[in-house]
């Protein structure tokens, strides 16, 4: 294996909120350098260039453009994620992508060629995987904990975008993908990363409190993975009092995860050898956001796959379309969906 002895020299594609954090922790890498930051709205760009004093452009294809930028890190919205890893990998930059990766199983196949195409690394940005309590989870189940998989579940509800996350194009699922992109991307990726791959997709859902959006915000929706197990997901903005964990049921145990983050973030595994606790606060080494830009400067300083690869990525957006298809057809939808339309 080659291991390049440089730092990964980056820019950054969007500065707001998941591209700050994205740049905030870039910079404490010891094998990378923050080179450039872009947003297309300039008081974002000035702002962040002014705190980590690196230079600034409004314009992407000065970012694309120069020779000492090895990778971009993109935390744009997720419409305009297709054409910037095109143009990126056109020139000859790996790219690491925000979820969700694309909103077309289409714009997908297109990132995914382009960076093949160039010889360059795509990673998708599912940080959810480097969080303790899923990653002990995936850990203790793909590890035989609780025997064979029989049922997995995870809620995820809330109220509704507020705060730094309330933005217009939010509100329409063809500049978001909706919540089951937008937000839920994260569960269906988890899902699948734990349970394997999925054969079969049925969902229900509704628009009960969020008018102004053209997609449901309460949503139940069911999985059937090759394995045999049973899936499911509760995904809502409809909940005043919210929640984010699940369950998993094995031939030899379960596992109960009611908080997956926070001060009461743990996980319970029960087998016939009895029971164990383990607590968020003892598993966590680093910041979830470091720790997947690590891999994916690893993975380009030893020139080798990321750990979330392309594939990855496509796979929990065509999970979120099965979802809305079988809402739409009132019908079980099978995998891999043979188009889009």
């Amino acid at each position: 294996m080659t291991v390049r002895k440089d730092k990964v020299r980056c820019g950054l594609l969007g500065c707001g909120t998941m591209g700050k954090s994205l740049a905030t922790q870039l910079v404490a890498i010891e094998q990378a350098e923050l080179a450039l930051v872009c947003d297309t709205q300039p008081e974002p760009a000035k702002a962040l260039s002014e705190e980590l004093g690196v230079p600034m452009t409004t314009d992407p294809q000065a970012l694309f453009a120069r020779d000492d930028v090895d990778a971009v890190l993109i935390a744009t919205p997720g419409f305009t994620h297709a054409d910037l890893t095109v143009m990126a990998a056109q020139a000859g930059k790996h790219v690491f992508c925000e979820k969700p990766m694309a909103l077309t199983l289409k714009d997908c196949d297109r990132m995914i060629a382009a960076c093949r195409e160039k010889g360059v690394h795509l990673m998708v940005g599912h940080v959810c995987r480097y969080h303790p309590i899923h990653a002990k989870v995936r850990e203790l189940v793909v590890g035989g904990e609780i025997g064979k998989l029989l049922c997995l579940v995870v809620h995820r509800l809330g109220g509704g975008y507020a705060g730094v996350w309330a933005r217009d194009w939010r509100k329409h699922r063809q500049l978001s993908g909706g919540m089951l992109l937008e937000v839920n991307v994260h569960e269906l990726d988890f899902l699948r990363w734990v349970g394997g791959e999925v054969t079969s997709v049925f969902a229900i859902g509704d628009n009960f409190l969020h008018p102004g959006c053209d997609y449901p915000d309460c949503v139940l929706v069911t999985f059937r993975f090759r394995n045999g197990a049973l899936g499911l997901l509760h995904a809502s903005q409809v909940s005043a009092l919210g929640g984010y964990g699940g369950r998993a049921d094995g031939e030899k145990g379960s596992l109960l995860f009611p908080s997956f983050w926070g001060k009461d973030a743990h996980l319970i595994v029960r087998t016939a050898e009895g029971e164990r606790i383990f607590h968020a606060d003892d598993l966590a080494t680093e910041s979830p956001v470091r720790q997947e830009l690590e891999e994916f400067v690893a993975s380009v300083r030893e020139r080798r796959p990321p750990a979330i690869t392309g594939e990855d990525g496509r796979a929990a957006v065509e999970l979120a379309l099965a979802a809305y298809r079988s809402m739409e057809t009132g019908s079980v939808v099978h995998l891999p969906l043979a188009d889009e339309g």
